[in-house]
């Protein structure tokens, strides 16, 4: 079986990233991390494919990069990412393109992306999870650099992008709960500055003015984890709401395992709703309402504008695309006993 840059990276524990810097000759690589990938190349015999390089340097690397804001860990069980890869991937089948993975926490991303744009090592990047200024979007547009963001882009005209309309998913999303006779409904979403974040925020705000008189905002780091120790501060208060809209998902199954803590029943005691359509929505007893985000789509519009942006093909001006959303309503939404 032919030994990849991969089987090296799993041996020596680092990044794929960093073992193309050690064989590129790269010296800024520090000495232990050069050691590990050194010994590995030698205990595998690994022969760089002087060809393949070769082939790669004059018709691009033939990857499409992903980075993804989470640390070491940070992607286990996470469904809206195990799905997006898979559309990612299945998009890219019979296309002359692979996808190059890499996870870094907010701290070491710059040293990714500088490193994929100094070595070429893709020939385009799809980025997620955008936030109010975010230094990726200005660096790889100084850079001239192929990309397509999903999510929204703010204020920027120049780049090619495809979301969702998140303010008015949530808008629906919050409105439902309402309707559904829920009086204290509150958001539970990611940091302050995470644009889908910040629009679902909008959109829950726009659907409670003249319906209740708080409005409850909570923010959590993203994973079900930091969203389980948000929502027990969340639940223990005496004014708790009796209905919770939630990022993710993900984040979701937090508010549950803490809601079942307190002997909270859903929806009885505590409406919720949340967004991605998950195989997640299973695990709730009825069933998790969500917004499903029609990934397929989003990946299939972003895919198609980018290899248009890296093949040079003619293209229109940077645009925004949006997706539909749709809400599939389930159990942990209705109140028993008020009219739907």
């Amino acid at each position: 079986m032919r030994v990849t840059q991969q089987d090296i990276a799993r041996i020596a524990n680092v990044s794929q990233a960093t073992v193309s810097r050690v064989l590129a000759g790269d010296d800024k690589v520090d000495a232990e991390s050069r050691e590990r990938v050194l010994a590995a190349v030698d205990k595998k015999n690994y022969k760089v494919d002087v060809r393949a390089r070769s082939l790669r340097g004059s018709a691009g690397t033939g990857h499409v990069g992903l980075v993804v804001n989470r640390p070491p860990g940070g992607l286990a069980n996470d469904p809206f990412f195990a799905r997006l890869v898979a559309e990612i991937v299945d998009y890219l089948a019979g296309r002359p393109y692979h996808l190059c993975l890499e996870c870094a926490d907010a701290e070491g991303q710059a040293a990714v992306y500088d490193e994929m744009l100094r070595a070429r090592r893709v020939d385009g990047l799809i980025l997620v999870e955008s936030e109010a200024r975010d230094e990726r979007i200005a660096r790889l547009r100084r850079d001239k650099f192929p990309f397509v963001l999903l999510g929204n882009p703010l204020a920027s005209e120049a780049v090619h992008s495809v979301d969702n309309d998140n303010v008015l998913a949530a808008e629906a999303a919050t409105r439902h709960l309402l309707d559904a006779g829920f009086r204290r409904v509150g958001f539970l979403g990611a940091r302050a500055g995470v644009t889908v974040s910040d629009d679902r925020i909008a959109g829950y705000q726009r659907a409670v003015r003249g319906r209740q008189d708080e409005h409850l905002i909570w923010h959590a780091d993203f994973g079900s984890d930091a969203a389980r120790d948000a929502a027990r501060s969340i639940l223990a208060r005496p004014d708790r709401p009796d209905a919770l809209v939630v990022l993710d998902d993900f984040m979701a199954m937090g508010v549950v395992l803490a809601a079942r803590e307190r002997s909270l029943r859903i929806p009885h005691d505590l409406g919720m709703i949340a967004f991605n359509d998950s195989n997640l929505c299973d695990l709730v007893e009825g069933g998790l309402s969500s917004v499903s985000l029609n990934i397929d789509m989003m990946v299939r519009a972003a895919g198609d504008a980018l290899l248009a942006i890296i093949e040079g093909r003619p293209e229109e001006a940077p645009l925004r695309t949006l997706v539909p959303c749709e809400l599939r309503v389930r159990g942990s939404s209705r109140r028993e006993g008020v009219a739907r």
